[in-house]
């Protein structure tokens, strides 16, 4: 597998889209302050490529790059952080850090997500450095994927290896606990499976107030490095185009609240599907949401 792979495989950039501490590694990120978010300018700049690179690689993939969080930053938004320090018909500008200014016309900018920067670095093809933030990608991926197996097939061998070692003695009492340390190993895993395969058809997926999905959301966006608003596009995009569940259109933000009692399985549904698109196991982020829920009780 080489660094090209991930130019066309988008089930391989799914897999590796949360890993953002490459960017960092591969070359100095600066995001705007607060916002944790970059500009076109910015993202150009970080890659070693010219402007129109990053708008034709935004424009020929937008869905996928949008999908990790790209936004629309307005001066009034700006002002709430920083002091304009040039204001004109067209524009405003900022000082955003000690001598770096970022200018903003009054429409707004295009603003991005260190997902969204990653992704653009896995289908940028004309820059080094987007070349070395794939390699290294790849080498993580590797790494991580060869050290969970050995790790696993370590952890088995050794118990197979001890039920051996306890045939071989004779002694019944450490042949049935070597044994039944083996299959307490398969069970972990088998248990872990089933769950997430309950989790996802909304089997066993129960909360006890409604507010519980306001801890998902956030376990899902800090988890995958997005803003909060996000996941609640996801989640009211997949009940809207899968459900034909409209809940934007029914009333006031926040929209979770016109969900009827009936369509409430089919929201909790969505969820765990969403996880799973997103690489993340649903059984673990229920868990996160719920630890969430307790600190605040």
């Amino acid at each position: 597998m080489t660094e090209t792979s991930l130019l066309e495989k988008k089930d391989l950039r799914e897999q590796l889209s949360g890993r953002v501490e490459v960017l960092d590694n591969v070359k100095k990120l600066f995001l705007i302050p607060e916002l944790d978010m970059m500009t076109v300018l910015q993202i150009a700049e970080y890659y070693a490529v010219d402007f129109d690179a990053i708008k034709r690689c935004y424009q020929r993939n937008k869905d996928e790059i949008d999908n990790d969080g790209t936004r629309i930053g307005t001066p009034k938004e700006l002002t709430e952080h920083f002091v304009p320090l040039v204001k004109t018909q067209g524009y405003q500008e900022f000082g955003i850090a000690n001598g770096i200014t970022l200018r903003v016309p009054n429409r707004g900018i295009r603003m991005f997500s260190k997902r969204a920067i990653l992704r653009i670095g896995m289908l940028l093809r004309d820059s080094e450095v987007a070349k070395e933030v794939r390699t290294q990608l790849l080498n993580t991926f590797e790494h991580t994927t060869v050290g969970q197996k050995t790790v696993a097939i370590d952890d088995e061998q050794g118990l197979i290896f001890n039920i051996g070692k306890a045939v071989a003695s004779g002694d019944a009492i450490e042949i049935a606990q070597a044994a039944a340390s083996y299959i307490a190993f398969k069970d972990r895993h088998i248990n872990q499976l089933q769950q997430d395969n309950k989790m996802l058809s909304a089997e066993i997926l129960s909360w006890d107030d409604r507010s519980s999905i306001n801890k998902a959301i956030r376990v899902i966006a800090t988890k995958l490095h997005v803003p909060f608003g996000y996941p609640w596009k996801w989640l009211y995009d997949e009940l809207r185009y899968k459900h034909n569940i409209g809940l934007t259109n029914r009333g006031k933000a926040p929209a979770i609240q016109w969900v009827r009692e009936d369509e409430w399985p089919l929201v909790q549904q969505s969820l765990c599907a969403i996880c799973e698109d997103k690489g993340l196991s649903p059984s673990k982020v229920m868990a996160a949401a719920k630890l969430l829920a307790d600190e605040k009780s």
